[in-house]
């Protein structure tokens, strides 16, 4: 099975779980942070940062007040929602299939004639491609919560959200090629167990055998499930370092 080098990620528990599958050999960037934060910027990007750094201390708070102390609860109430999300995919039951009143993806049909269909690795790569794109979409809707709660809670706040803004494009880009890597390395993996698991039992056993606990099917569907919520995760860490801004004792407070 082919390996991916995933260098620029660190120890994220998304890279440590495909680390441990066997998809991507991780070492630590010897590089410094901002030197690899320089190789996102083009020379467009450049001038136009340049600029808008030049007006950065002109920012000021919005004079419409908000109640920022409910940052906790809707960044818990996203991500909450957005973990659920996931894990009713997983679930057999179609009545727990549904959130909010919208039914999630569902797993490809478990048959014989499915899984060994050549289009059995693409309905898996599909399958996790459809929650990322879900899972951008909800947690682009919280950074646009969190912004607002920065840009009305005082002006060193509110210059925060800008330059989160400011960054924003250039960093989304490289994130979504990052993230686009993955649905590839699912697909590597699910080749991977049907052609060496299925060996022992492929002929013997019917596919809601390979769905028990132990079936190579289970372990991939567990694998799916566990990777979704890495991914969740990574993608909210920037969101993460938003909200601490906002906790009553903030970095920017304490280094005043």
């Amino acid at each position: 099975m082919s390996r991916t080098t995933l260098s620029s990620l660190g120890q994220a528990p998304l890279v440590r779980r495909l680390t441990d599958l066997g998809l991507v050999s991780s070492r630590p960037s010897k590089r410094v942070f901002a030197n690899r934060l320089a190789d996102l910027v083009d020379i467009s990007d450049a001038i136009t940062l340049s600029d808008f750094f030049a007006t950065l201390g002109s920012v000021s708070a919005s004079a419409q007040p908000i109640d920022s102390s409910a940052s906790d609860s809707v960044f818990e109430k996203h991500r909450s929602a957005m973990r659920a999300s996931i894990d009713a995919s997983f679930v057999t039951d179609d009545r727990q299939q549904v959130i909010e009143g919208k039914k999630t993806f569902e797993l490809p049909a478990a048959t014989k004639n499915t899984l060994s269909a050549p289009e059995a690795t693409a309905r898996y790569e599909r399958f996790y491609s459809l929650h990322q794109s879900e899972l951008e979409r909800r947690v682009a809707q919280l950074r646009k919560a969190l912004l607002e709660h920065l840009q009305h809670k005082s002006d060193a706040l509110a210059q925060v959200a800008a330059v989160e803004v400011a960054l924003g494009p250039m960093l989304v880009k490289y994130s979504r090629h990052c993230f686009a890597k993955l649905p590839k390395l699912v697909g590597q993996r699910f080749e991977y167990l049907r052609q060496h698991q299925h060996q022992q039992d492929w002929v013997a056993s019917e596919p809601q055998s390979w769905l028990q606990a132990g079936g190579w099917l289970a372990q991939f569907h567990d694998e799916l499930q566990h990777l979704l919520h890495a991914e969740l995760t990574l993608r909210l860490q920037p969101l993460e370092g938003m909200l601490s801004c906002l906790s009553p004792e903030d970095l920017l407070r304490k280094n005043v």
